[in-house]
């Protein structure tokens, strides 16, 4: 199994990653989203792949502070 990443156009700190072949999420927008690369199941971290498995996609920010999880 393959996984797509893609970044946000306007928040790039935003990061999706869904299976190769599937859909975006109910309410992500594709136009809001840049596809960056395609990685295999053992070049992706096993907690995306297993957010993937279970929910169909997984969102992530790169560079959350603190501050926004406290």
């Amino acid at each position: 199994m393959s996984f797509r990443f893609h970044v946000h156009r306007a928040k790039p700190a935003y990061r999706l990653v869904t299976a190769d072949g599937a859909g975006f999420p109910a309410g992500a927008d594709p136009d809001d989203w840049r596809f960056t690369r395609l990685r295999e199941r053992a070049d992706t971290n096993p907690d995306v792949a297993r957010l993937v498995d279970e929910t169909g996609h997984c969102l992530f920010k790169i560079g959350l502070g603190f501050d926004e999880i406290i």
